[in-house]
């Protein structure tokens, strides 16, 4: 039996079910209970046609009343920014509070809060601006930026809480804070030149609180964190001698930083606590780390060696390879010599890996559990230049379903996650095409795809796997990267804590928000 206890609910994202987590003493810190899922009003609780509870379901994190709060006096649980306010009616609207002890458990709000329809914003390759799409009207507004022309700019990434878009220009030389209320530029910070050589930004990742971006600068082989608070930029962090890195990730308890450092065969990783960095070898002299992606709990980053056909698995609390899986049959059918792996895409709830090669044309699944490779995809042939050519991978956020880009055939092919399946059937994207950047609606239920040459954009619908609208490109700048922001329903629920039988204490009314994103 629960007693006063704080309480927070999680959505499992492709399930039916709420995971109620409580801090009580009898309980234990961090023990599960489960409440069945009421759909908000208005809302389905459609899964989206997955089945095998594909979603994130899994939190380790304790609750309890003495938890660190960051800057914003926000809590992390497993990649959900949970907001604390002094009333039910704090700054995310109204809801319905639930007192006493012990909490029911379960509890319904009909009245989500702080609801937007998510923008997803598309960069040009060919020009120095932007576009943002309204992923419900489809309307489409530009941003103007001050980049150079070229294949600028070369990143983008949205905050987790969908106030600021974060513009890499690499030929700029610059980063730009665009506020994606007004879709203006709200600051702009140079990343300097060292001894003569030009920055070049590249790559842009955010921390989960979303109070830090950390910046690649491939041409000196340097990280920077970017304070989004300030607009100020940390000290340069050496990442590598040869450098050339290609790659990020921070993972989602926000401790750690990987760069792939393809020129110097290794992976950095950097505490985000004193920027102190760890240079771990992958590979040998031969080795090429192109591509990361880090699991959900944040125990490993997995890596993508190119020169070496293989996938390393780095374990993050030692910062060493605890696997090395080797993928030559991702080059089957269409070319010799092994795979060259240089994709990555992991699903939500961090049970399977996907890797791809552009060269290879074919996607293996890995099952992280015990770092085996389960099934290899062949993709099929095209008819614009026939072999397959996969330059992008997207997961939806409910575990669902994998978008697999075919850049050299136009066309994007699917695969079911759950049953490990190729779709038999492709959907063409542009008239020239040539795909690159790719992104997928927070609710699982559209796929923006930027056709480089055409160009424009292409919106596929998930539950049909069909072309649902087609958004040309205002002055026929070419789309290369794109980032969808999030959408947030916030729910709050009020319980009542009476202290730790270690430390009781009077009374204390908490009002928690839990933030639903894919529920759009």
């Amino acid at each position: 039996m629960l007693s006063a206890c704080v309480t927070v609910l999680v959505l499992g994202e492709c399930g039916g079910t709420f995971e109620l987590f409580s801090d009580s003493a009898t309980a234990g810190p961090g023990s599960l209970q489960t409440a069945t899922l009421q759909a908000p009003g208005g809302l389905s609780a459609s899964n989206g046609g997955c089945s095998g509870g594909t979603g994130q379901t899994d939190v380790t994190t304790s609750w309890n009343a003495s938890s660190t709060l960051d800057a914003g006096g926000n809590y992390l649980v497993s990649g959900y920014n949970l907001l604390r306010s002094s009333s039910s009616s704090g700054p995310y609207g109204s809801a319905g509070t639930v007192s006493g002890s012990p909490p029911p458990t379960t509890y319904t709000d009909t009245s989500p809060s702080g609801a937007a329809t998510p923008l997803a914003f598309v960069a040009s390759g060919s020009g120095s601006n932007a576009l943002s799409i309204n992923t419900s009207s489809y309307a489409t507004a530009p941003i103007t930026l001050s980049g150079t022309v070229g294949f600028e700019p070369n990143a983008l990434q949205v905050t987790p809480d969908g106030s600021k878009l974060i513009v890499a220009e690499g030929a700029g030389h610059q980063v730009q804070i665009v506020s994606t209320a007004t879709g203006a530029v709200a600051n702009t910070v140079s990343i300097p030149a060292v001894n003569g050589t030009a920055s070049k930004p590249v790559a842009v990742a955010v921390s989960p609180g979303g109070s830090t971006a950390w910046i690649v600068d491939a041409a000196n082989n340097l990280v920077y964190p970017l304070s989004l608070t300030t607009s100020t930029l940390g000290g340069a962090i050496s990442v590598g001698i040869q450098g050339d890195p290609t790659a990020m990730v921070v993972t989602p308890n926000g401790a750690q930083v990987f760069v792939a450092d393809y020129g110097s065969h290794q992976v950095s990783a950097i505490s985000t606590s004193n920027d102190a960095v760890t240079n771990i070898a992958v590979g040998g002299t031969t080795g090429a780390p192109i591509a990361l992606a880090v699991t959900p709990n944040s125990g490993h980053v997995y890596v993508a060696d190119q020169g070496n056909n293989q996938i390393d698995d780095i374990t993050t609390s030692n910062d060493t390879v605890s696997t090395t899986i080797a993928v030559p049959s991702l080059a089957d059918g269409y070319v010799t010599g092994g795979g060259d792996p240089n994709i990555l895409a992991i699903t939500p709830n961090g049970s399977k890996l996907y890797v791809a090669s552009f060269g290879g044309g074919s996607v293996e699944d890995i099952i992280t559990s015990n770092d085996s490779v389960a099934t290899t995809f062949l993709l099929p042939p095209g008819g614009v230049l026939g072999t397959p050519a996969p330059n992008a991978l997207a997961l939806t956020p409910n575990g669902c379903q994998l978008y697999v880009n075919d850049y050299d055939n136009n066309k994007v092919d699917l695969i079911n996650v759950s049953t490990d399946t190729l779709a038999t059937t492709t959907t063409a994207v542009g008239q020239t095409g040539d795909p690159t950047g790719m992104a997928v609606t927070p609710n699982s239920a559209a796929v923006y795809v930027a056709n480089y040459y055409d160009p424009s954009v292409s919106v596929i619908a998930t539950s049909s796997y069909t072309l649902a609208e087609t958004v040309d490109m205002a002055g026929g700048s070419a789309p290369y990267a794109i980032a969808i922001a999030p959408s947030s329903y916030y729910y709050e629920v009020t319980s009542t804590h009476g202290g730790f039988a270690s430390a009781p204490g009077p009374p204390a009314v908490y009002v928690l928000g839990w933030n639903v994103g894919n529920w759009q």
